[in-house]
């Protein structure tokens, strides 16, 4: 039973992260004109963020431990949908958040320079980086080490997309100097403490009093 918490938890803790990271995606594509940045994301950098958010960070995401006091919480009602309890209010508002970091970094790289898509292609990788770790129930547990292994790998393969010229003409990026390469990098500490405020604020307590788990603790 314990098992079968942990898995249907890291599935609802999935579809989350990587819902609200394609609505940031879209959120971006779609605001990023309006506010003065014409093709925000070319099709390449989009694809590229996708890999290694959705692929590296999401696959290891799946081998998160049980939460603590996963077995002290009541079963959950049968006619439950996987989004429900919550889970839909948390989506939004890591996808607005990551959005908003994602393009206020964009702005400010763009009136700082002409490389600003390049920030912004880092600022929503970074964004997304620091949600998956802040969504974490044991930030600093041993018990999966993939998961900060596979940011680490996907922070380095950002790096590279920047910095290898076969990367980055095949994604059509630009090296960043070190102002540029802050500013998207800024957006990380933002998604992780966003993310940690969202699973504190939808935290529950089950009927003994004690912290209990909903499907993203």
């Amino acid at each position: 039973m314990e098992e079968g918490r942990r898995v249907y938890d890291n599935i609802r803790r999935f579809l989350v992260y990587g819902m609200a990271g394609g609505a940031a995606e879209i959120l971006v594509m779609l605001a990023g004109p309006l506010l003065g940045l014409p093709l925000p994301l070319r099709a390449g950098q989009i694809l590229w963020i996708n890999l290694l958010t959705h692929g590296l960070t999401g696959v290891a995401m799946g081998a998160e431990p049980a939460a603590p006091g996963v077995m002290r919480r009541p079963p959950r009602p049968p006619d439950q949908h996987i989004l429900g309890d919550g889970a839909w209010q948390r989506l939004l508002l890591l996808a607005a958040a990551v959005t908003a970091a994602a393009l206020g970094a964009g702005l400010v790289a763009h009136a700082l320079g002409p490389a600003w898509q390049s920030v912004l292609f880092l600022a929503l990788l970074s964004a997304q980086l620091g949600v998956v770790l802040g969504l974490r129930d044991r930030l600093l547990t041993r018990r999966n080490p993939f998961l900060p292994l596979a940011v680490l790998l996907s922070a380095l393969l950002a790096a590279a997309a920047l910095y290898v010229p076969f990367l980055s003409s095949v994604l059509d990026t630009e090296a960043l100097d070190p102002i540029g390469a802050g500013i998207g990098v800024a957006c990380a500490p933002i998604g992780f403490l966003v993310a940690r405020l969202v699973r504190t604020a939808f935290r529950k307590t089950d009927p003994t009093g004690r912290s209990g788990a909903s499907g993203l603790r």
